[in-house]
């Protein structure tokens, strides 16, 4: 690869150049061109990080006392990326995480946003989430989805706070001018069947059976139940080999895409004592431990994971998972922007 050539800066410039540049709002884009395309490298915003669920929940707790639900809409705590500024609200360029946080007896407002959002329930009994009049109970470790434009709330029939990790992608909406939200009003009633996951879908390979033509919907289901994915992790586990990674993914059952458009939900095991080299490749990922304790060596920094905690790797990084330990399996969800970079011809992996 040949060095590339130096370009004019923009104070090489005449200044009444320049001057008749700005009234016109036009920009010498070639002073600018490392800065939007560098050589041989992305230059990087986003870093490495890592937040301990055992030390920032105290703070959500404390937040549940400091803000009444009407003074939030939602209550969260947003895991902001160090390297990026803190007004754009991401965990990554296109991926926010954010704990939430709902108490006994709580509801929180009925609305409906563009970015399209999941939940990972981290801990209590008791939460549920309707997505239009489809009630869906919450257990730890189950994945929920709330799809763009669809109406959504919260509440809480427990008897402890409940807390889950919000993930949405409005980090990509909102660049393009498309983020809103509607405010509705919260139903009476709900309906109370079971969901289509425990029903419709409840058995591998057999789908709702419908006429030539006839389309499937485009969520059709929307809670994942983490007992299942925690069963074929390990059942995986046990008839592969030792050196083979155990990673599954979460996908729509009617056509095998990825469960929401934008984000890509995966789970991975770490057997006891077991360390995975992940493939390199220009998505940008998120770690959740849903059980156990992992170490995460990101390029060159390592972080100590426990349940709950959350990592990030950024573009193109260098990427290690680690059982910490040598007698019990751990269990870590994946969520990265693989598709969205696919449907913009943007991934690559690299040898």
């Amino acid at each position: 690869m040949t060095d590339a050539p130096a370009l004019q800066r923009v104070d090489e410039l005449p200044p009444d150049y320049r001057a008749k540049l700005d009234r016109m709002n036009l920009l010498p884009a070639w002073t600018l061109l490392r800065a939007v395309l560098p050589v041989g490298a992305p230059a990087q915003q986003a870093r490495a990080a890592h937040w301990s669920y055992k030390e920032l929940r105290p703070l959500l707790m404390e937040a549940g006392r400091l803000v009444p639900m009407e003074k939030a809409e939602r209550r969260v705590l947003g895991y902001v990326n160090p390297g990026l500024q803190r007004e754009r609200l991401s965990t990554m360029p296109s991926i926010f995480f954010g704990l939430q946080m709902i108490l006994p007896g709580e509801r929180a407002p009925n609305h409906k946003h563009i970015p399209a959002a999941a939940r990972l329930i981290i801990e209590g009994e008791g939460a549920y989430t309707t997505v239009d009049d489809e009630k869906l109970h919450m257990d730890e470790g189950d994945l929920v989805l709330t799809p763009p434009l669809h109406w959504h709330d919260h509440g809480h029939e427990g008897t402890e706070p409940a807390v889950w990790m919000d993930v949405l992608d409005h980090p990509l909406a909102v660049p393009l001018d498309v983020s809103y939200v509607t405010v509705g009003k919260l139903a009476d009633g709900y309906n109370e069947q079971p969901d289509v996951g425990d029903t419709c879908y409840s058995c591998p390979g057999l789908v709702p059976y419908r006429a030539p033509g006839e389309r499937a919907p485009t969520y059709p289901m929307r809670r994942f139940r983490w007992a299942r994915v925690r069963d074929a992790l390990t059942a995986t586990a046990e008839v592969s080999a030792r050196d083979e990674a155990v990673h599954l993914r979460y996908c729509n059952p009617e056509n095998g895409e990825s469960v929401l458009k934008t984000m890509e939900f995966s789970a991975r095991v770490l057997r006891p004592g077991e360390t995975v080299q992940l493939r390199r490749c220009s998505a940008n990922c998120v770690f959740q431990i849903m059980q156990g304790q992992a170490e995460i060596l990101v390029n060159e920094e390592t972080f100590a994971c426990d349940r709950h905690d959350t990592a990030t790797a950024p573009t193109y990084a260098n990427i290690t998972l680690r059982n910490r330990s040598s007698a019990t399996p751990c269990f870590i969800v994946q969520v990265d922007d693989t598709p969205t970079q696919v449907k913009l011809g943007f991934y690559e992996e690299l040898a």
